[in-house]
């Protein structure tokens, strides 16, 4: 049987991911890509996000497509590393 290992973190405020998971979940979602990273097996994926996260949140709560425009105006991005064997 294989078995896979997944590992998320998220380098910022855990305290304002659980609020907003409970308060809204698209804007925990949006936070999530912001800073985080992700192992699927033997790689990394680091998720960065260029801009203000605060007007991200801000825009993902008033008028969510504006939060899109966002990601693809400031810039996101995605870098796989391998990890180590341990």
């Amino acid at each position: 049987m294989d078995e896979g290992r997944y590992k998320l973190h998220y380098s910022g405020s855990i305290f304002w991911i659980v609020f907003w998971i409970i308060v809204f979940f698209p804007i925990a979602l949006a936070l999530l890509l912001t800073s985080s990273s992700i192992e699927l097996g033997k790689k990394t994926y680091t998720f960065d996000y260029d801009g203000s996260r605060f007007w991200l949140c801000f825009w993902m709560l008033v008028f969510f497509p504006v939060a899109f425009a966002l990601l693809f105006v400031n810039g996101h991005s995605v870098t796989v590393s391998n990890s180590a064997s341990k």
